[in-house]
């Protein structure tokens, strides 16, 4: 322990804390940590009053803390010697100077206790006393001071500045006294002793938006002073220099046995990491649900513990409505299915979950915002838990109305044409006429179905695999074809391009694929078009060279992304070869 060492007021021993919930992390609180040292642990103020002691009080003399204090700590002295161990304790004190006194302590039991009692004053940063710290620990008569006694006065001194957490103190008055090692590192400022008014312009305080800056009256110190009990307040710190650094504040007031408050304190947990984490990972879901929008009709992802879903703004503008109309959730989806058709698609879907069908497939109707009705065909493939139970379900919605429309058109006619041939001989010539129409309907309606199930299958390839490659591509420049970065790459497009892809994310075009930027420059010019028009573009084929020096034709379909990117999905043509 040095000379300079600054501890702030401890909560007096056992004292609760509101809102804390036991089976929740808590940061730890530094009275516990003083309160499990093998030492007692004292603090007096500048007249040398002891005003707090930690547990093991307790535990030396069987008498609580908290009424041991001010003048009743002198009570616990033996009688013999009260007086003279009084003044010397008081002449040290006014010597403010490092000291070390043998006392005997009265136990409850009516025993002697002989302790040796270190201390230490407390200076702020202009040097002027502030008051004392100190331990207290049973020693045998005459018997060599104990190694850890030396021990426990520097690791009092050194175990706040080895929190991981970071801890401020402020005083009654609301005048900062102590910030940990840890505190200032993440304000790379150096510690003052400055009024609440100040600590948001001094310490760069704001609000979790990381704009607005922190009144007084917000900050959780301030509230702790007031007299409050705050958990996980979120603050963020921006340093004069370095990042920001985003913290969640606990505090509460310290409080002496009388109800007076002596200050307050807070506990700092630097969260920035986790909260970097959470916004990277948010941004490449949306950037996925984007390209997944870009290649096929409307998705779905349902997660079947919490009943929650993701539903496609394409999965909702199918059916006319807004994304804000349509609840996301399977009550969501369930409200708008045609009542003739709900017991078909339940079914569908409990064989699909009994592991009777390996992929859900149902084909039902939806109501539309202006009332009507359209067909849509549901594929999808559900994710499952270590014990077989399914946990989520993944699908593409597919508008397959024409098909219907078609189909029911031909039933129709099938049905008149039977009627006509029924009752009216006569009409037989006519009757052939549109038998003809009809099968030339039913061949058409055949090829759509063919294109259907066609695109169905490509729906079905990508909820299972995504063997579609996906690039995607940000433009620093919307003047220059050379000028996209690399910034996601999946497993389908590492294959069709036989690259490692991974570790050239954030490389630029011409570094990745530099023989393509070489020939085919209008291609780059067509990618910038997309990204200012926000429309979509088939790109048609082309030839790409490959590590192994052979080629490999793929056919090209770009998208808008936001944030000046753009997408490339891509998949061989069906002539292409190595």
């Amino acid at each position: 322990m040095n000379s300079d060492s600054q501890v702030p007021p401890s909560p007096s021993p056992g004292r609760s804390h509101p809102g804390q919930n036991s089976a929740q992390t808590q940061p730890v609180q530094p009275q516990k940590i003083l309160d499990a040292l093998p030492v007692v642990v004292w603090q007096a103020d500048s007249q040398g009053s002891i005003i707090s002691l930690s547990a093991r009080w307790q535990t030396l003399t069987g008498y609580s803390p908290q009424l041991s204090l001010g003048e009743a700590f002198w009570d616990r002295l033996a009688e013999q010697e009260g007086a003279s161990s009084r003044q010397q304790w008081h002449t040290f004190c006014q010597q403010q100077q490092p000291f070390t006194l043998y006392l005997n302590v009265v136990q409850t039991g009516g025993t002697f206790s002989r302790v040796l009692v270190m201390g230490e004053p407390l200076r702020d940063e202009q040097a002027q006393p502030m008051g004392w710290v100190g331990t207290m620990q049973s020693v045998d008569e005459g018997g060599p001071v104990p190694p850890e006694l030396d021990y426990g006065q520097h690791f009092l001194a050194a175990v706040l500045d080895n929190l991981s957490n970071g801890i401020v103190a402020c005083d009654s008055q609301g005048v900062l006294t102590l910030t940990n090692r840890a505190t200032q590192e993440i304000h790379q400022k150096p510690f003052r002793q400055i009024p609440a008014e100040q600590w948001a312009n001094y310490y760069n305080l704001y609000r979790s938006d990381g704009l607005t800056p922190l009144d007084r009256d917000e900050n959780p110190l301030y509230q702790a002073l007031l007299g409050e009990s705050v958990q996980n307040a979120e603050v963020v710190i921006k340093p004069d220099q370095g990042p920001p650094h985003t913290v969640l504040a606990s505090g509460d007031p310290i409080v002496a046995p009388d109800g007076q408050t002596l200050g307050a304190v807070v506990v700092l947990q630097d969260i920035t990491e986790r909260k970097q984490a959470e916004q990277e990972l948010q941004e490449s879901e949306q950037r996925w649900q984007l390209a997944l929008e870009g290649a096929g009709d409307g998705i779905f992802d349902w997660n079947l513990m919490t009943n929650k879903a993701f539903l496609s703004l394409p999965w909702k503008q199918t059916l006319g409505y807004e994304e804000y109309e349509v609840e996301n959730s399977f009550e969501g989806w369930r409200s708008l299915v045609h009542p003739d058709d709900l017991e078909d698609a339940a079914a569908a879907l409990d064989a699909h979950f009994k592991h009777e069908e390996p992929l859900y497939q149902a084909e039902f109707r939806m109501r539309c915002k202006d009332g009507s009705y359209k067909w849509i065909l549901a594929r999808a493939q559900t994710q499952k838990d270590e014990n077989g139970q399914p946990i989520r379900m993944l699908g593409l919605h597919q508008d397959i109305t024409p098909q219907k429309l078609a189909e029911q058109k031909l039933a129709e006619m099938n049905r008149a044409l039977e009627s006509r041939v029924n009752t009216q001989d006569s009409q037989l010539a006519e009757a052939n006429h549109q038998n003809e129409a009809l099968a030339a309907q039913e061949q058409t309606a055949r090829q759509q179905a063919k294109v259907a199930k066609a695109e169905t299958q490509l729906y079905e390839k990508i909820v299972k695999n995504i063997q579609v490659g996906f690039l995607v591509w940000h433009s620093t420049d919307l003047t220059s074809i050379e000028a996209f970065e690399l910034l996601v790459a999946n497993p389908a497009a590492e294959r069709l391009l036989d690259m490692e892809l991974q570790d050239k994310i954030g490389d630029r075009i011409d570094a990745v694929f530099p023989e393509y930027v070489k020939n085919h420059p209008n291609n780059l010019l067509a990618l910038l078009q997309v990204i200012r028009s926000q429309h979509p573009r088939t790109m048609g084929n082309a030839s790409i060279l490959l590590p192994t020096g052979a080629t490999r034709v793929l056919c090209l379909r770009a998208f808008p992304l936001p944030d000046a990117c753009v997408g490339i999905a891509f998949e061989p043509t069906a002539d292409a070869s190595d």
